[in-house]
């Protein structure tokens, strides 16, 4: 006659064994999930989970899995510490509106096909009408930053697209640093990186409420001791806005300014190359 084997084992759900409850390499079984549980002991006694339906995942002691799902579009990512979760997507600052014309119209605006609303920095948008890309003055005008008006009706069935820029700042995610300078003192720090990046091409725009603009470029360049830039490429509105000087200090190779009016913003573009 056959002999029934029967492990520890419990019914209520989420109920987990203490170390005291199981010998070390005794199993004990969760029915209400269908996991097992056995008692190991590396130096400190621990219980850990055993099965195909585990409720966490862990590999290799190190990498954790998350235990529910994210949400549509989401990836997987790690912190560094063995901690995998989900988070959302990079975004690549464009968005493409669809509308499907089944009326007589000129002003697009609102909500497209797949519910999102038109929204686009002006003068970094391209409209197309059937495929055919319009010119902004000739064949549609822009009076904010949410409608596109055309010069012509588009009619029932027509697809007007528009491939909206909404976010500078995401195109140049992790290179790009803004700073507000409150004070005309030399030599503020505009950017450090470590001595490692051995070239860096800075794109610098500084913007004052009444001196108005200045952009310029860079490239900065070290050898490990000492840091050198040439600047080319100035342009200024009325004057101009800074004086640059470069450095190293703490290991790190340092673009300098000082600026020419208090409350000055600067914003840079950073290619660092090592």
């Amino acid at each position: 006659m056959a002999t029934v084997i029967q492990f520890k084992r419990s019914s209520t759900q989420n109920q987990v064994p203490a170390t005291s409850d199981l010998s070390l390499g005794e199993l004990a079984v969760n029915t209400y999930h269908g996991r097992f549980y056995t008692e190991k002991n590396d130096g400190s006694a621990a219980v850990v989970e055993v099965g195909s339906n585990p409720s966490t995942l862990t590999i290799n002691d190190a990498i954790a899995f998350p235990t529910s799902d994210g949400t549509s579009g989401q990836l997987l990512s790690t912190d560094g510490s063995g901690t995998i979760g989900f988070t959302d997507a990079p975004s690549s600052g464009v968005t493409t509106f669809t509308y499907s014309v089944t009326t007589n119209q000129t002003v697009f605006t609102g909500n497209d096909d797949n519910g999102a609303s038109l929204s686009y920095t002006l003068g970094l948008e391209q409209v197309y009408l059937n495929g055919i890309k319009l010119i902004v003055g000739d064949d549609y005008a822009r009076t904010n930053t949410s409608s596109i008006t055309l010069q012509a009706n588009a009619v029932s069935g027509d697809v007007l697209e528009v491939v909206a820029q909404t976010s500078i700042s995401n195109l140049v995610q992790g290179f790009f640093t803004t700073t507000a300078l409150t004070a005309t003192t030399a030599d503020q720090v505009l950017s450090s990186n470590p001595t490692g990046n051995k070239a860096v091409k800075y794109v610098i725009m500084a913007s004052h409420a009444t001196a108005g603009t200045h952009a310029a470029e860079v490239l900065l360049i070290n050898d490990g001791s000492n840091a050198y830039f040439v600047q080319y490429g100035d342009a200024f509105s009325a004057s101009s806005l800074f004086t640059l000087s470069s450095d190293i200090s703490g290991g790190n190779m340092r673009l300098l300014t000082t600026p020419a009016n208090t409350t000055t913003t600067f914003k840079t573009f950073q290619i660092r190359l090592s």
